[in-house]
């Protein structure tokens, strides 16, 4: 305890005279540098964090629901594949760490657990004890202690055929919240019927609704005061507003697309979000490709099925819903 007592103040003492050659934010750090920041993680850890164990098994079932949990609260600066070349993550002061670089995988889980959890001063990595939970944050070790067999494998498939490289755009429909929504279940949504229409600020949006959403609009709910039925879906597509000046009287028109919001009843599996299951995807314009919405977006997004509960409570009496059926 002595020996980790002196290495911390001779890693901050390091640190402070690191920072007396400047405090900009923009200025990329030397190689130095990021060693001592990196250091500074090690001795940070309390000897405590190292005495826990993964309560859960290490099965490609548990790897995979650990980057599911990855994609949705840590790529945004990791990177989908882990290694930190995101444009959040080459910024921050140090850069965000390669996950499967050597120094992070000499943690243990119940390292990494405690890091997750509480985050590390003076560096971009936050604490995420209030919005991951225990059993989430044991995934993500094991997420994270199986990268280098995960890219390896990746690697080995990387480099598909010319007649390979025209079928390689994301599948959309292969994204999934943790614990929430998976863009799988609104298959097809981009023919459903419109229910309205929308303008707010610099977004114009287009609300679409499966066919049990449009039979019960058309029934009069929930002007009639009965709920949606389950199995009513909903699908708002989201576009960049710009304005076409070749176009008489230089309309508002949709730009590129920015996200997709969806909502789904089911009054069993979201019970304590009113019945409804909510869930966004961003859209990424320069590669073409979504990604899960997270607490950088706004508004922030949880990990969870209830990340529109808040506000969808302002029309609780309209069975949280607040586009009403756009007569036509």
């Amino acid at each position: 305890m002595a020996l980790k007592h002196k290495l911390m103040l001779g890693v901050i003492g390091a640190m402070l005279g690191a920072l007396l050659l400047g405090c900009k934010a923009g200025k990329q750090p030397s190689r130095e540098e990021t060693s001592l920041a990196n250091a500074a993680k090690d001795v940070i850890i309390p000897l405590e964090a190292g005495k826990m164990k993964n309560p859960l098994p290490e099965t490609d079932e548990v790897v995979s629901q650990g980057q599911e949990v990855f994609l949705g609260s840590c790529a945004q600066c990791h990177g989908a594949d882990a290694r930190g070349d995101t444009y959040v993550g080459r910024n921050m002061y140090p850069p965000a760490m390669d996950l499967s670089s050597s120094h992070v995988q000499h943690w243990s889980d119940a390292e990494l657990f405690w890091i997750i959890q509480n985050g590390v001063r003076l560096t971009g990595m936050p604490a995420w004890k209030s919005s991951i939970s225990d059993n989430d944050t044991w995934k993500l070790a094991r997420f994270i202690h199986n990268l280098p067999r995960l890219n390896a494998a990746s690697a080995s498939t990387a480099a598909p055929s010319e007649g390979q490289a025209a079928v390689s755009a994301q599948d959309k429909y292969a994204l999934k919240i943790p614990n929430g929504l998976a863009f799988s279940e609104f298959r097809g949504y981009e023919s459903w019927p419109v229910i309205s229409l929308s303008h707010n600020g610099d977004k114009l949006a287009a609300i679409l609704g499966n066919p049990v959403m449009i039979d019960a609009y058309k029934a009069g709910i929930p002007g009639n005061g009965k709920p949606f039925p389950d199995g009513a879906k909903m699908a708002k597509v989201h576009w960049n507003a710009k304005v076409n000046v070749g176009e008489p009287g230089g309309p508002t028109v949709p730009g590129t697309q920015h996200d997709v919001d969806l909502m789904v009843k089911d009054s069993k599996r979201f019970r304590d979000s009113g019945g409804w299951g909510y869930g966004v995807f961003e859209y990424q314009p320069a590669s073409d490709k979504f990604r899960l919405g997270n607490l950088t977006d706004k508004p922030p997004q949880g990990n969870d099925a209830k990340c529109g509960f808040a506000c969808h409570t302002a029309v609780k009496t309209k069975d949280y819903v607040f586009t009403g059926y756009g007569h036509r």
